[in-house]
């Protein structure tokens, strides 16, 4: 295969960035979250009993940041704290009834996003250069 071209470098990251800004667009629309606080309650919900370690790790936040976040979480009402059943040293998350409905309204509008994006897609389009030229200025 030869090196792709410019111009389909150049498509592949305007679409990857459009994605990403729908992405996150769609994500906090209706929310008054900012930063990670999105990403936050995705992992905690994914895995619940996650630790505030586990969490920045997951996010690359310090943790003098993870604790400031879990803090605005819970005090929000998304997000429980208990003792891990396996280090009693160590602080479990877990989503309340509350952050489980914001993960679940927050993961529906991201699918929503991709959902549109994809709509865009010509899935008969040919796998050529000019091929994925056109479906990525489309898509972006």
């Amino acid at each position: 295969m030869s090196d792709p071209s410019d111009r389909l470098i150049n498509l592949l990251g305007a679409l990857a960035t459009g994605v990403a800004d729908r992405v996150r667009g769609a994500a906090l629309d209706g929310t008054t979250f900012g930063g990670e606080t999105a990403a936050a309650l995705v992992v905690v919900g994914h895995t619940p009993g996650l630790s505030i370690n586990q969490l920045g790790r997951v996010l690359r936040l310090s943790h003098p940041g993870t604790v400031r976040l879990v803090d605005r979480l819970a005090n929000a009402g998304h997000v429980a704290r208990s003792l891990a059943p396996h280090d009693r040293r160590t602080v479990a998350l877990n989503l309340t009834e509350e952050g489980q409905a914001c993960r679940a309204a927050l993961l529906e509008r991201r699918r929503g996003a991709l959902k549109a994006v994809l709509q865009a897609v010509a899935w008969d389009c040919p796998v050529s250069v000019d091929g994925y030229g056109a479906w990525l200025t489309r898509v972006s």
